[in-house]
Formats: C-alpha cells, structure tokens, sequence
C-alpha cells in the first residue's frame, strides 16, 4: 500500500467513525423528540408477575393492574393513553410453545376480524422476539392499527405486549414509542 492509499483509507475509517458517533446522537434525539410530540415527558415503572418482571409505561398513561393466578395468563396489565389514541396490555403467558408457533397461533384465534396481517423478528436494544402486525375493525367503523411484541422469558414464559391505535392516528414515528417501551422489559 502506497502513501495516497494509506492516508485515503485512513480519512475514510475516520470519517466512518465519526458517522456513527453522529448517528447514536441524533437516534437519541429523534426518540425524544417523537415522545414529546406524543405528550410523553416521563416513564412510570410497573411490575408484574409477582414482581418478577418490569415495565415501563409513559407516566400520563392510566394503568389497570390486573393479577390473574389462571393456568394460561398469570399476570395482566391494561393501559391507555389520556386522548385515547392508544390502548393495549401486557400479558405474561404460562406456555412453553416456540414462539414463533405461538405469536402465529395467538393472531389466529383472537376474536375480531383482522387483515394485512405480518409476523416478522424484531430486536431492539435489550429483547429480541417476534412482532405481528395487523389490522382489525370494530362496530361504528372504528379501524385499527395493531401491533404485538412477543418476547420470551424464563423457561414457560412469554410475554405478550400488545398496542391498538386508531388508524386516523397512526404514525410511522409511533414505532419508536413502543421500541422504548418494549427494550424496557426487565
């Protein structure tokens, strides 16, 4: 390698380092911004299942507590926002199904009608697992957006996170709403 070609390479890993650098930054404003054109300003924490596990949900969201000791679900939280744009839950389920069988069994046997429906990986910062998109309708002509993270836990375990928004109200941005939500499963 020549002198030219040491000092271009060299310019350009810099100017690589640099591009991340900027792009964990402006990734890190980019969620503000978009939690603070939901209304968003702070996080509340929620435990569930017995405390084992832990949530957190934007503070100006009303929170329903609900601890089902059942065979299938044993712990249950209800949320919505305070303009009812979003509604949605978090399930722990006692299964020890794959749960790329479940999520895909789960979509199956809800009770509304649904469409445009995709079953696809995700991960974010701290979860990994599957995430079914889909849309349902409700009587008076209400359509939604729904969309449901499915993560595994400990050996029997899943966790079912599930968000419905009306579709006159969704957003791409949403997105990143429920990414800062779901990597705060502990």
């Amino acid at each position: 390698m020549n002198k030219k070609q040491l000092i271009v390479t060299s310019i350009l890993v810099l100017l690589m380092l640099v591009l991340a650098i900027t792009q964990g930054f402006f990734r890190d404003n980019f969620q503000q911004v978009v939690l603070l054109d939901q209304g968003i300003s702070q996080f509340k924490e929620y435990n569930f299942d017995d405390g084992k596990y832990v949530i957190s949900l934007p503070d100006e969201w009303t929170v329903d507590e609900k601890e089902s000791k059942g065979q299938y679900v044993s712990s249950k939280l209800n949320f919505k926002d305070g303009n009812n744009k979003f509604t949605g839950s978090v399930e722990v389920i006692n299964t020890k199904e794959d749960l790329n069988v479940f999520s895909e069994s789960d979509l199956e046997n809800q009770t509304l009608k649904y469409s445009n429906s995709e079953v696809m990986p995700f991960k974010n910062s701290n979860n990994s697992g599957v995430l079914v998109q889909y849309d349902t309708t409700v009587r008076n002509g209400y359509y939604f957006k729904n969309e449901c993270y499915y993560l595994n836990l400990e050996d029997g375990k899943i966790v079912k996170v599930l968000f419905n928004i009306k579709q006159k109200d969704y957003k791409e941005n949403i997105k990143t709403i429920f990414d800062v939500i779901v990597s705060s499963i502990k």
